[in-house]
């Protein structure tokens, strides 16, 4: 008997490859890469110089760096966010909330080539770097996002007390 299997194009194949490989190296590359980042902050809070500079990557969303600046703005009087490629836009639209909200001025914009290690040698990408620097009214604005967070808070406990009295009622009601 012969058998015939249908013979894979190149495109299928390495469509595979590409995918499991990439799976691979991106496990890895968080990994060891992730881990000297650690390292490498917790030896800055030894120091007692933490940092300013906040890494915007395109895996989040431009909420979550938002957020990130704020504690940030909590902290230092200016920060940096720095992106890199196709994170360029989440920066922009962290930066865009930030002021549009009035929780940061846009100080500088510095967008420069810069040449980067890639899987088949050096590549070269754009970087951008926002410096924003704290509102006049940030301090107030915070104070009152605080304030509305432990009401939200409360009012939840609350309901949540209120339906658990109610299951309760409920309960001895249909014995």
């Amino acid at each position: 008997f012969f058998f015939f299997f249908k013979q894979k194009t190149a495109y299928e194949i390495a469509q595979r490859l590409v995918g499991s490989e990439m799976c691979i190296r991106d496990r890895y590359q968080r990994r060891v890469h992730g881990d000297y980042m650690d390292y490498k902050k917790k030896e800055e809070r030894k120091k007692g110089t933490p940092d300013s500079k906040v890494t915007i990557t395109a895996r989040r969303n431009a909420q979550f760096y938002v957020f990130i600046s704020k504690q940030a703005l909590t902290n230092f009087e200016t920060i940096e966010l720095h992106a890199l490629g196709t994170a360029m836009s989440t920066c922009v639209a962290a930066a865009d909330q930030l002021v549009k909200f009035g929780y940061a001025i846009l100080k500088k914009t510095l967008i420069a080539p810069v040449e980067v290690q890639g899987y088949n040698g050096m590549i070269s990408k754009p970087k951008m770097v926002l410096v924003l620097s704290r509102s006049a009214g940030f301090k107030t604005m915070i104070d009152k996002s605080t304030a509305v967070k432990k009401e939200n808070e409360a009012a939840f406990v609350a309901l949540n007390a209120q339906k658990q009295s109610l299951n309760i009622r409920s309960k001895h009601e249909f014995n």
